[in-house]
């Protein structure tokens, strides 16, 4: 699951700060005087954020359990035995499974994401799925530090004491996604002639109504972030951002209006 939105970047004397809209700071527990680890990458400028000091050594396990006693602990105490570290997991319940989800760091472990798997696989009474998120290829870590203050509001701050990058200089807005399971951020940073986008629309919950939308976005719009949390099914709210690369903006809400499918839609250019 994603959930993103957009905030102001502001340049400061001593460096930057990022305010952090409530619905994506909660999702992965980030507080005032908490401090956050974190990388610019050099290529894109983009920078990742997390509450754990994550490294490529970290991968990410969601497990679906049959709901019998002691399923849960023989997962954990194989990780114990392996020489595995969990740094955050939780379970619950769905039907009569168990959904758990466990981010774990094997340095030092001698093993690797795919025995523990295969180990896991024989166990029995298990659907397991492991994946090396993209978020920490194999040259990366989490090294830089930065710190949260409180804002207006429930609103917090990623405030900066380093000198701006060039692309975090430029910037007037940024769009923060959040990875509520391993509790991590990307924010990617968008200079005044970029072009960014904010699009939102209500669908109506009939079969293809995303697809026609998508494909109508899509002619005119490269899509840069897509919020899970608001395209709910159930309510049919569509939330995303992207750049405007063909065409005028008012060209894209009259075509999308004029969908059949969708109930509403709004598309603000930011910068």
């Amino acid at each position: 699951m994603i959930v993103c939105e957009h905030s102001k970047v502001e340049i400061t004397e001593d460096g930057w700060s990022i305010k952090i809209p409530p619905k994506v700071g909660g999702v992965i527990g980030v507080f005032p005087g908490q401090t956050l680890f974190g990388y610019i990458e050099p290529e894109t400028g983009r920078l990742l954020l997390s509450p754990l000091r994550l490294t490529s050594t970290v991968s990410y396990f969601r497990m679906f359990l049959d709901d019998v006693r002691g399923s849960l602990a023989g997962v954990t105490d194989l990780f114990s035995k392996r020489g595995l570290n969990i740094l955050t997991g939780g379970a619950f319940g769905f039907s009569n499974i168990w959904v758990s989800e466990f981010l774990v760091d094997f340095a030092d472990s001698g093993v690797s994401p795919d025995e523990i798997m295969a180990e896991i696989s024989d166990m029995g009474g298990f659907v397991t799925g492991r994946e090396i998120t993209e978020l920490f290829p194999v040259s990366f870590n989490l090294s830089a530090t930065y710190m949260v203050e409180a804002d207006e509001g429930d609103w917090v701050r990623v405030v900066s004491d380093e000198a701006a990058e060039a692309q975090v200089k430029r910037a007037k807005y940024a769009v923060v996604k959040a990875w509520p399971r391993i509790r991590a951020m990307f924010i990617d940073f968008f200079p005044p002639d970029s072009g960014l986008v904010h699009i939102s629309a209500r669908i109506k919950d009939v079969p293809g109504s995303l697809k026609k939308l998508t494909e109508v976005i899509g002619a005119q719009v490269n899509l840069n972030a897509l919020d899970e949390l608001h395209h709910d099914e159930v309510s049919g709210v569509w939330n995303a951002y992207g750049l405007l690369v063909m065409g005028e903006l008012g060209d894209l809400v009259a075509r999308a209006r004029q969908l059949d499918t969708v109930a509403e839609f709004e598309a603000t250019q930011l910068n």
